[in-house]
């Protein structure tokens, strides 16, 4: 049923996402995180700003269910106003959630689901796993859960205010945050000053 029928085509968009401003489009994705000292998975779900690379939000906990899903989009849109915002995910089972698709159709939100098994899709959020994968978890072992999240909070800010990424002009995700938020105040001053004389 999630391979085409379930939504419309209207709903669906393929190929790569071109982002031109923080808060256009976001992605998010859940990854699987081994605790060895329980011999168990944990899930991280984590929103990311495709413009700036920055991850807004996550949560890392033993399961993620629907409410789950909500109540981080609430904290992201307490945050940062998420109306009219595209937000893209894969065909997981949280994410097609009724609940889900409702709350985000109330906040304004359109959601864009990549097509099955093309995880490169949804490429940026992929890409982050990919480096939190070789960065953190394949050279920790990690003795619990909450030595787990003290790491993976660690690596998010740092991966947020310390690394250049190539992709967005050699700055940091907080870096090309900061400096778009900059550019449109410096902007809309000077359209105001304009308008005054």
């Amino acid at each position: 049923m999630v391979n085409g029928s379930l939504f419309s085509s209207s709903d669906r968009r393929s190929g790569r996402i071109e982002a031109t401003k923080p808060l256009e489009y976001l992605c998010w994705d859940i990854k699987y995180v081994w605790i060895h000292g329980e011999r168990r998975n944990y899930y991280l779900l984590c929103v990311l700003d495709v413009f700036t690379r920055k991850i807004l939000d996550w949560i890392f906990q033993p399961s993620i269910r629907q409410m789950d899903l909500i109540n981080l989009l609430r904290r992201v849109n307490r945050d940062h106003e998420l109306k009219g915002v595209v937000l893209r995910n894969d065909n997981g089972s949280q994410f097609i959630a009724h609940r889900v698709r409702n709350f985000l159709r109330g906040s304004e939100v359109k959601q864009e689901f990549t097509h099955v098994a093309t995880p490169e899709e949804n490429a940026y959020i992929e890409a982050f796993h990919s480096i939190l994968e070789r960065e953190v978890i394949e050279r920790n072992e990690f003795a619990s859960y909450y030595e787990a999240k003290q790491t993976l909070q660690r690596f998010i800010t740092h991966y947020n205010i310390n690394r250049l990424h190539r992709s967005i002009g050699f700055v940091t995700p907080q870096q090309k945050w900061e400096a778009t938020y900059q550019e449109n105040a410096v902007y809309n001053t000077t359209i105001l000053e304009e308008m005054s004389n």
